[in-house]
């Protein structure tokens, strides 16, 4: 049989849950705090990282909302600009077709007034004659909004040229110096001068250098050389096609005229 102290035992448990308590209360409780400190700290933080993801997630949404309103906005821009342009230019041409049919009829008739062989080899100075008061009476009419037009029609068919073209621009462009000779009949605003830099620079892959000069001669629009392509949308060069398209029309109908004559 053991021989056991009850006495001592109780003792000693007494002396365990003395010892618990005071355990429980200088150590588990307060490190029982800690933890619940820790881990409400922890949630916080959980829970802020989540609002700032959430948050970063919306700026993106509303920066890429803007940005494709903004495009959409451009291309609307650019079409309308165009469109106008095309517009303005087409009356434009029509105007100096009707003059140029009216001025070509009297010169028609003249010219069955005179023998074949005088008018063959003089309509090439009346047909000069015929550009130049064209000219004249174009540069008249023409106002800062149509060479605006113009300007802006040039910059619109650059963005619409296909891609065999640009590769054209860019190789002809890659071993020359990056610079564009420009020619206006009237000085570039500095927003002109700023989107037409950025238009020939995207066209020749590299940034482009503008060289300006006026001539007043192009009556409106513009030319832009980049190495030995040239970019024309200018009055002038209409009136050119105008001029080449009247002679070719000429020298059939005299030959025409001389045939039936013999």
């Amino acid at each position: 049989m053991l021989d056991l102290d009850w006495r001592t035992i109780l003792f000693q448990i007494i002396n365990f849950g003395v010892l618990v308590v005071i355990l429980n209360y200088l150590v588990f409780r307060p490190l029982r705090r800690k933890l619940n400190e820790r881990g409400g700290a922890v949630a916080d933080a959980l829970q802020n990282a989540r609002d700032q993801e959430a948050e970063a997630v919306q700026l993106r949404t509303t920066w890429e909302t803007r940005m494709a309103g903004i495009e959409r906005e451009r291309e609307d821009i650019l079409g309308q600009a165009k469109r106008e342009a095309e517009a303005r230019t087409a009356d434009l041409y029509r105007e100096t077709r009707q003059r140029l049919d009216l001025l070509t009829e009297q010169m028609r008739r003249d010219i069955r007034r005179q023998r074949s062989e005088v008018v063959s080899e003089s309509f090439d100075e009346i047909l000069d004659t015929i550009i130049e008061l064209a000219g004249n009476v174009v540069q008249s009419v023409t106002t800062r909004r149509a060479h605006d037009d113009l300007v802006n029609n040039l910059l619109a068919q650059v963005y619409q040229m296909p891609q065999d073209q640009v590769d054209t621009y860019r190789r002809v462009m890659a071993g020359r110096t990056p610079t564009a000779f420009v020619t206006t009949p009237v000085a570039l605003s500095a927003e002109q001068t700023r989107n037409l830099t950025d238009t020939v620079s995207s066209l020749a892959d590299r940034r482009i250098e503008l060289q300006v000069s006026v001539d007043p001669a192009l009556i409106a629009g513009i030319q832009v050389r980049l190495g030995d392509r040239l970019l024309d949308n200018s009055i002038r060069n209409q009136l050119g096609r105008v001029r080449s398209r009247v002679s070719q029309e000429l020298v059939e109908r005299l030959s025409l005229e001389e045939r039936d004559a013999r």
